[in-house]
């Protein structure tokens, strides 16, 4: 799925039936590769039993979940991704970005706020508002863009949160086997909540 400046809805390849509804256009392939080009900040919904999606380009909200393969997410309004198994990627949401997968990594460059599940594979959220992540197997890293709520539980694995130079977020930090550091002074702007059962706990600035 490509969002660029155009007009119309363009099926490229794969697509078995094209049908208008009352909610917009549904596409259904069975073909291992279907390409579509909408206009740019179109809500797109895609659904795949096992493979694959790409959402390049500017879209608008977006819901993706697969059984089995990788999302890729180029920037988006709002997005829910979902896979049993694979890796999520996005570049650039602006507002609340939700990511779950059972099995793979999850990286998110950008978001308004990202709520982030993974059972085993590491999380990395570089530039975020606010975050509450959930990893079960794998390295956690938050980037705060600016005071912000981040909460964080993880099973096994390092955490690791940086905050913009001069916000000072009050924090509550507790590793049950791992070390932990903070090198922000406390204050009130937003807050910093980590439990880890076995890994280090890292805040520090950018």
């Amino acid at each position: 799925m490509i969002g660029e400046d155009r007009g119309d809805l363009l099926v490229e390849k794969g697509a078995d039936d094209v049908a208008r509804t009352s909610e917009g256009v549904e596409i259904t392939g069975k073909s291992s590769t279907v390409k579509v080009r909408v206009p740019s900040g179109t809500d797109v919904v895609v659904g795949t039993g096992s493979g694959s999606v790409e959402l390049d380009g500017t879209l608008g909200d977006a819901r993706v979940t697969t059984a089995s393969g990788d999302i890729t997410v180029g920037t988006v309004t709002r997005l829910d991704a979902r896979t049993e198994s694979g890796s999520i990627e996005v570049e650039a949401c602006a507002g609340e970005c939700r990511c779950h997968s059972e099995s793979g990594e999850l990286r998110v460059g950008s978001a308004g706020s990202a709520e982030l599940v993974a059972a085993s594979g590491s999380v990395d959220a570089g530039h975020v508002g606010a975050a509450h992540v959930r990893a079960g197997s794998g390295s956690v890293k938050v980037g705060l863009s600016t005071a912000g709520d981040v909460s964080v539980e993880a099973h096994s694995g390092s955490v690791n949160v940086e905050v913009p130079p001069g916000i000072h977020p009050a924090t509550d930090l507790r590793a049950k086997s791992g070390s932990v550091r903070c090198d922000c002074e406390p204050g009130s702007d937003g807050s910093i909540l980590v439990r880890a059962s076995s890994g280090s706990i890292t805040v520090t600035e950018r």
